[in-house]
């Protein structure tokens, strides 16, 4: 069975979030803990859920410092674009056809007010965020979710996302993965494909495409 849907991790994959996200979380830890780490150290927590993030570093009082790092992070919007081809890339899979979809970790408040301002929402038809699901990544439970809402089974779906918690959902999930590699620390993690630029994934879905008719 083909691909039709293409879905996608939003930050470190549609755009770069982490300038502004980071950023916000070092002020974040140094108002709290009294120190923070660096933007290397810290990147291991790019694309966690706010409060396993905030769990994981210690924080004593999660709820509190979530609303501090929110504020931070609205306060640095100006640092967040899109990735360079994104646009072209999604305006060219609407035109062969493919069905769009998001899967993240963002909340839907991050998604309404980070995402959607940079005007790409109507691509995507089934968007599943953090309050979708029990579990997140790297758990399957998203993915499995998205192939509900769908009616869509693995075999139809590449997922593209950053890291390594996006390649294990889709590898879980029984969904072809593909490494997006554009962003600021590619990563030597384990994935079906990997992706230096956007358009790469064209590419790659023309290759699929002849596998399968084969």
């Amino acid at each position: 069975m083909p691909i039709g849907h293409v879905v996608f991790d939003i930050d470190g994959t549609l755009i770069d979030t982490e300038a502004a996200f980071q950023l916000a979380l070092q002020e974040t830890m140094e108002e709290f803990l009294g120190h923070s780490n660096s933007l290397a150290e810290l990147h291991y927590t790019f694309g966690m859920p706010t409060e396993t993030t905030l769990r994981v570093l210690g924080f004593p009082d999660v709820a509190a410092a979530h609303l501090v790092w929110e504020r931070k992070c609205m306060e640095k919007l100006g640092k967040v674009r899109l990735y360079d081809g994104i646009a072209q890339l999604l305006d060219a899979l609407l035109l062969r056809g493919y069905s769009l979809g998001v899967v993240s970790s963002q909340s839907r408040k991050e998604y309404e007010m980070v995402f959607l301002p940079l005007g790409l929402g109507d691509c995507f038809g089934t968007v599943v965020l953090l309050e979708d699901t029990v579990k997140h990544k790297p758990d399957p439970e998203p993915l499995l979710h998205y192939m509900q809402v769908t009616g869509t089974k693995p075999e139809e779906i590449l997922f593209v996302g950053d890291s390594s918690g996006d390649m294990i959902c889709a590898r879980e999930a029984g969904v072809v993965g593909a490494l997006a590699c554009w962003g600021r620390y590619p990563a030597q993690i384990d994935a079906h494909y990997q992706a230096s630029r956007p358009g790469q994934l064209l590419d790659l879905l023309f290759q699929l495409e002849a596998a399968e008719r084969l």
